[in-house]
């Protein structure tokens, strides 16, 4: 054998791909985990952590929101943290998960997106202000009806608005 053969060893070659490969399935599973919530019967995954527990510091790590959007990576923490997180909250949450924002007020802007989303899905629902959570955790109440009671309370004003210039105009 050469000298160059004998400095390559094969083996610590394939074992740092399974490593790096090890990591992102690791990474995958947290976030399914975060996800699904628990299950019930208490089942243990294969990594030995009980996957009925909450995954609490499963989205914690560096890197662990990188390439989610702003709603993606609030949903997958609010999952993941199983309780209503603040705006400022989110905001370092998603600079420790990796998701950098270049805005001057991150809070603000994970707000004015959180309520778009709540505007437009309803899968993110604002439970207090600049206070955010699931839908799915409150069944049986409606966060529309406050919304549609915001729309009616504005139509008054515009109408008299309009009686204003049809006056003027006359």
């Amino acid at each position: 054998m050469s000298d160059e053969s004998k400095g390559i060893d094969p083996y610590e070659t394939v074992l740092a791909d399974l490593y790096a490969k090890r990591d992102q399935i690791l990474q995958a599973i947290a976030a399914i985990e975060a996800l699904r919530g628990p299950t019930i019967g208490g089942v243990s995954s294969p990594s030995g952590t009980s996957s009925n527990k909450p995954a609490n510091g499963a989205l914690d790590h560096p890197g662990a929101l990188l390439g989610m959007s702003i709603v993606d990576a609030a949903k997958a923490l609010l999952a993941s943290k199983r309780t209503p997180l603040k705006n400022p909250e989110f905001a370092a949450l998603f600079k420790t998960g990796g998701l950098h924002m270049n805005s001057k007020e991150p809070a603000n802007t994970i707000g004015s997106v959180l309520t778009r989303r709540m505007a437009e899905v309803g899968d993110v629902v604002r439970v207090g202000r600049g206070t955010w959570g699931l839908k799915e955790w409150y069944p049986n109440r409606s966060f529309k009806v406050k919304d549609d009671e915001k729309k009616d309370d504005k139509k008054p004003q515009q109408e008299t608005g309009k009686a204003g210039l049809d006056t003027a105009l006359e």
